[in-house]
């Protein structure tokens, strides 16, 4: 498996989100830009949008 790595040092804050495919880093104002519709939610993978809505559900269910 292959995968990009950038330095997001810069970028804070920033989440981790744990997806079945691996650990991800996002600075909070792409997920930011995502949810306004400023960039296309395919910016974030599968996996880590499933991710995001699951635990998502759990803090509004709970």
């Amino acid at each position: 498996m292959t995968a990009d790595i950038h330095d997001i040092a810069e970028q804070r804050p920033h989440l981790t989100v744990t997806a079945d495919d691996g650990v991800h880093v996002l600075p909070c104002e792409l997920v930011r830009s995502v949810v306004a519709g400023e960039k296309p939610s395919s910016v974030l993978t599968e996996p880590v949008v499933r991710r995001i809505i699951e635990e998502w559900l759990q803090q509004v269910t709970a």
